[in-house]
C-alpha cells in the first residue's frame, strides 16, 4: 500500500537557497508533487512512499543529503506522514560541518 504525506518548507528568506530548494523539491511526479506557495518563498506539496514513514526517510536521506549539499543557510521543513508521525528536519551548511 502506498503512503501519502504532506511537507511544507519553513518561509526562505535567502534567494539563492529558495531557488536550491525549488529546483530540488519542486516536482511532479508519483512521489513528490509540490509547489511554491504563490507569492510566497515557501514550498509546500504531497511526498509520498511504498512503506509507513517513508515520507520522512525520503525527505531526510534522499532529499535532504542533497539541500545539506547546496544550501547556503539553514532551512527547516516539517513533514506530516499519513501513518501519524511527523518529522521537523534542518538542511544546509550546520550538517557539513560549517559553523
Amino acid at each position: 500500500m502506498s503512503e501519502r504525506g504532506s511537507f511544507v518548507t519553513q518561509y526562505i528568506y535567502c534567494p539563492k537557497c529558495f531557488e536550491i530548494v525549488k529546483d530540488v523539491l519542486v516536482d511532479d511526479d508519483k512521489y513528490l508533487d509540490s509547489m511554491p506557495i504563490k507569492n510566497q518563498p515557501i514550498v509546500a506539496g504531497r511526498i509520498g512512499g511504498l512503506y509507513a514513514n517513508e515520507e520522512s526517510h525520503a525527505m531526510e536521506f534522499e532529499y535532504g543529503t542533497i539541500l545539506n549539499e547546496r544550501l547556503c543557510h539553514r532551512v527547516q521543513v516539517a513533514v506530516l506522514c499519513e501513518a501519524g508521525y511527523s518529522n521537523v528536519y534542518e538542511f544546509g551548511p550546520q550538517l557539513r560541518g560549517e559553523q
